[in-house]
Formats: C-alpha cells, sequence, structure tokens
C-alpha cells in the first residue's frame, strides 16, 4: 500500500510540476508597423529591464541613406552597444513585438515585415544579440507573410499566411542547446489573428 501511495504521490508531483512550470509566453509590448509613422529621422525607442542590465532599442528612419539602408537599429545592454545593423525600407513597414518566456522571465524581441521575421534574444554566453529564428529559415509557401507571435495559450510561434495556405512552427526553449528547438505544425491553420494574444 506504502508503495501504491508513494507513486500516486510522484506522479501528482510530476503532472503539478509540469502544469505549473511549463513554458509559456506572454507578449507584453508592440509597435504595430511603427515605421510607417515615423518621420525622417525620427527613432522608436524603448527600453527593457532585464536579468542581465537594461536593455535599449533604438530603430530610427534614416531620410538620406538608400532604401537598402533605411531603418538604423541599434540596441545596448546598460551602457555597451551589442548590435547596430542597417534594414531595408519595407512595404507597410516594420512591427516589433516583447515577448516573456514565463517560466524564467527570459525577454525575447521580434522584428517582422512582409518578407521576413526576425526573433532576437539576449545570450549572455557570447555576450550580444542573437538571431534566434528567422523566417529566412523554415519552408513555407513564395510570397508567405511571416508573423511571430505569441498564442492565447502561451505557445510561440512562426506562422506563414498567404490566401488560404498557413503554416505553422512551435518553438520552445532548449536550456542544455541555448537555443530554440522547434516542431512544425503543418498547414491547414486559420490565420494567425484568431489565436494570437
Amino acid at each position: 500500500m506504502r508503495k501504491f501511495v508513494a507513486a500516486v504521490l510522484s506522479l501528482f508531483v510530476m503532472t503539478f510540476a509540469t502544469v505549473c512550470f511549463a513554458e509559456t509566453y506572454e507578449m507584453t509590448y508592440q509597435a504595430q508597423n511603427f515605421t510607417e509613422q515615423l518621420k525622417n529621422d525620427q527613432a522608436l525607442s524603448e527600453t527593457f529591464t532585464t536579468p542581465y542590465g537594461i536593455l535599449k532599442i533604438q530603430a530610427r528612419k534614416l531620410w538620406q541613406s538608400s532604401s537598402e539602408n533605411r531603418l538604423h537599429f541599434i540596441v545596448w545592454l546598460d551602457e555597451t552597444r551589442i548590435e547596430d545593423a542597417h534594414l531595408p525600407k519595407v512595404d507597410y513597414g516594420y512591427t516589433f513585438r516583447t515577448f516573456k518566456n514565463t517560466s524564467n522571465g527570459e525577454l525575447f524581441y521580434s522584428l517582422e515585415s512582409i518578407d521576413r521575421a526576425c526573433l532576437y534574444g539576449y545570450s549572455p554566453i557570447n555576450k550580444k544579440l542573437e538571431i534566434y529564428i528567422d523566417s529566412q529559415n523554415y519552408a513555407h509557401e513564395a510570397g508567405a507573410y511571416p508573423y511571430i507571435v505569441a498564442l492565447k495559450n502561451g505557445d510561440l510561434i512562426l506562422a506563414f499566411e498567404k490566401a488560404n495556405k498557413c503554416r505553422r512552427y512551435k518553438f520552445n526553449w532548449d536550456a542544455k542547446a541555448n537555443w530554440f528547438g522547434y516542431t512544425d505544425l503543418g498547414t491547414g491553420w486559420s490565420t494567425i489573428g484568431r489565436d494570437k494574444q
């Protein structure tokens, strides 16, 4: 009887731990198509408190740059510049989102356009901003719009949408690899707008 009670108790504890400490993501910030509203040489700046310090992200629309270098994207961690990139002008502008892993408090940042979506995060091991997810590295219909979103159920998803052809990938943090693993959820999904936070 004691073995039975111990086994049931162990299963209960494992189930409780899985439910209570399951990895979920919460969207904490969004600037939808923010570059469309920016005037020439105007910047959007936001700061975020992370486990590693204050992260400041600035995106500036450059007036006299070529269309290939129209958006200047700079990131600082405290006083150290950890990213400096130029991005092309895109139709409909860029959307910026911040996601929080609710199991460990880590923050991740997506920058997306109609052509490409990337998920960034600070790597304390490499001491730089990493691109953890790049939509160009995943199979999808040509011309499909990429979206990185958190769903209402807390899943972190890369979705591609083109007409009625929708494909999804689900991502989970792999602590051993210090990177995201993914599952291909396939096609046949409805629009991501119905399920996202």
